[in-house]
């Protein structure tokens, strides 16, 4: 039968992003739209869809959906009739408020776009300054408001390389599923170079291993049926093939799976652009069910290698990139390594009754709830599920068994059990261990050993901010480079008055630690901006921030107050102005440790500047030909004669009154550096 799994709805060619690969070459924010479907036609296709079947997924996407101001209403309709209402955005518009009005309306899940972990990468490819930070921040709105969502991965030459990275990362932020899609040239993307066949296949075995080792995320490959022959390759039991039951992924185009445009038209896919037929002009299931390129695909007669291939029932190819190389709908898929070995074709899974096995009514009811795609797949694991465990009944605790099993708490596509019902809030993401590249490794191992666990703290501290997977060494030389005491952009003179005007009569402490501070902070505002040129304002802003109240915990103040008196007041005053930048209202003992360990950073940097690998107090007069500020500063050459007085004291004391310096720390730097 050609049931009708999934369905996508293009609801709008507006777009607030202009991403190099987008297959619908759509519009600006201000453009398109002027002949889109109007609310109540797209609600009369929800109606023809669901008075058929309500076992049908239903994608809202675009351009972007969000710039639909009835897209609640939208979702609200399908859920009430029954349907599965997901929708597809880039995130940078699902901001908390959205999210909390989509769940409302009965969405069973979004689909959010992520192109790379290296935000300035993602950016260049969705072709808009700041989209990966708020790609972010709507992932951590969806998860904190318990309405789940999927990762959608674009891959290409440039970016396979993430793949893993991306695996790791779905799973941290939560994610239920990970889509890994591969391009087909067509719209925008037309121009851009497809991943290569060697490489396409070599990402494939990746993602069938992956999803083997992984239980807590589903990872599939879309617009890549070649999946379907890889996973089968590896493992012929492999749930992942119709040979095992599992209709869903591989080419759905025509058989499982339409998309409709803004304008009403029916196609196979986004990628086979042929109109079948228009809603505006013909009811949706006469089109459904009598569309010629439609028969083609579901009846296929392949041409070419796909046609003696012994996986063509599995896989079929990706009929989209003959069509856009020049070719027909039937031709062989130039992307695809494999050459028919002359065996017999795999043939996919039949549904039989077993005669052994029968199904109690609330098991029964539980898989008529299991998507289409999956249920015969579902149907022969429990029952030979249940088979092994000796009994004749499969029951809902069996089901329950091996969903738990394979898919935790995200088993795929779980629809809801009443219509419009709302979805209970998710449990917290499990924690993950952030994963260091070899070079980041490397990076750490170079370090003195004192320096190591505050660079590890700082790294996995900004990592996990970012909601990034791993510590790689990009992110290290950044955050080197923006804790370095040296400046980065010009400043305009009533900037430098301003900053001068501030510090003028205050502490030299003030002066050494939390003047740097506040030049970095002032060339953020302007990086901001975009400006190479930092202003008075910037300048402004970080002293109103900096004159803003912070409060401290009892035992963090302690750990000041034991520090020499000649360092206490700069290490205060630097924590709170840290606090402040961060928007903390009191410090604790943990943060002080945190703004420690972030000074240590720039002691890595200066120490690798200076080209040194030992710790001793040749680093001041290193430091004095190098550091404009230190050249004849008097009050630096007392500051730095009282610190090499009071540590040459305590040489052979027990390490009371070190307080924040720390004597077993100090300990362990003399021991690592002799090393």
């Amino acid at each position: 039968m050609n049931d009708l799994y999934l369905i996508a709805i293009n609801l709008t060619r507006r777009c607030n992003l202009a991403c190099t690969h987008c297959y619908m070459d759509a519009d600006t924010r201000l453009g398109g739209g002027g002949n889109e479907l109007t609310t109540g036609e797209v609600t009369d296709l929800l109606d023809q869809i669901a008075d058929r079947s309500n076992e049908t997924m239903v994608v809202l996407t675009g351009g972007e959906p969000l710039l639909r101001r009835d897209l609640e209403q939208l979702v609200s309709h399908g859920s009430q009739r029954g349907l599965s209402m997901v929708v597809g955005t880039n995130g940078v518009l699902l901001n908390e408020a959205r999210v909390q009005t989509l769940k409302a309306a009965g969405t069973m899940g979004m689909g959010i776009s992520l192109d790379s972990l290296d935000p300035a990468q993602h950016n260049d490819f969705r072709g808009c300054d700041g989209s990966w930070e708020k790609t972010l921040a709507s992932m951590d709105h969806c998860r904190k408001h318990g309405l789940p969502f999927q990762v959608h991965f674009s891959v290409t030459e440039q970016n396979a390389h993430e793949v893993d990275a991306m695996i790791g990362f779905a799973k941290a932020v939560g994610a239920h599923v990970l889509n890994i899609f591969f391009l087909v040239c067509t719209g925008r993307g037309e121009s851009m170079s497809d991943i290569s066949p060697a490489r396409y296949e070599q990402v494939l075995k990746q993602l069938v291993l992956a999803q083997e080792q992984t239980c807590d995320l589903i990872i599939r490959a879309r617009c890549a049926p070649h999946y379907k022959r890889v996973a089968y390759q590896h493992n012929p039991e492999s749930p992942l093939t119709r040979a095992q039951g599992y209709e869903g992924g591989g080419c759905l185009a025509g058989i499982h799976y339409c998309r409709i445009t803004p304008e009403g038209a029916v196609t196979a896919c986004p990628y086979i652009p042929d109109e079948e037929g228009n809603i505006r002009r013909q009811g949706f299931w006469q089109i459904w069910d009598q569309a010629p390129t439609f028969e083609q695909l579901r009846n296929p007669k392949l041409e070419g290698k796909c046609g003696k291939c012994e996986f063509q029932k599995l896989c079929g190819g990706c009929r989209a990139r003959p069509l856009a190389m020049g070719g027909s709908l039937m031709d062989a898929d130039p992307w695809c390594g494999h050459y028919p070995s002359g065996r017999a074709i795999i043939e996919p899974l039949v549904e039989t009754q077993n005669r052994d096995i029968t199904w109690s009514p609330g098991a029964e009811q539980r898989l008529s709830r299991v998507p289409g795609f999956l249920r015969k797949m579902v149907r022969k694991r429990a029952e030979s599920y249940a088979r092994k465990q000796g009994e004749s009944v499969v029951t809902i605790d069996h089901m329950a068994t091996l969903a738990a099993r394979r898919f935790g708490d995200n088993f795929p596509g779980k629809r809801p059990e009443g219509a419009g019902e709302k979805t209970q809030p998710e449990t917290e993401p499990l924690h993950n261990e952030l994963v260091w590249t070899q070079q980041a490794k490397a990076y750490l191992e170079e370090l003195p050993g004192f320096l190591r666990e505050g660079v590890c703290s700082v790294a996995e501290d900004v990592a996990r901010n970012e909601g990034r997977l791993e510590v790689n060494i990009k992110l290290l030389e950044r955050l080197e480079q923006e804790d370095g005491p040296e400046r980065q952009l010009d400043w305009a003179p009533q900037a430098e008055q301003l900053l001068e005007d501030f510090f003028n009569n205050r502490s030299p402490q003030v002066q050494m630690f939390v003047r740097p501070t506040m030049e970095a902070a002032a060339e953020r505002e302007a990086k901001h901006r975009k400006s190479i040129i930092v202003s008075r304002a910037d300048v402004q802003s970080v002293i109103t921030t900096a004159m803003a109240g912070v409060e401290w915990d009892r035992d963090a103040l302690a750990r000041v107050e034991s520090a020499p008196g000649f360092i206490r007041a700069g290490i205060k005053k630097a924590a709170e102005f840290s606090a402040r930048r961060e928007g903390l209202t009191h410090i604790t003992s943990a943060d002080l440790t945190r703004f420690r360990n972030r000074a240590m950073m720039k002691a890595v940097r200066r120490m690798k500047g200076f080209g040194m690998k030992a710790l001793n107090f040749d680093a001041y007069t290193i430091a004095r030909e190098r550091v404009p500020r230190l050249k004849e500063n008097l009050q630096a050459e007392k500051r730095f004669a009282e610190i090499r007085d009071y540590v040459e004291s305590k040489q052979a004391a027990d390490g009371s009154g070190l307080g924040l310096l720390d004597w077993e720390l100090l300990e362990k730097m003399k021991a690592e550096l002799k090393g």
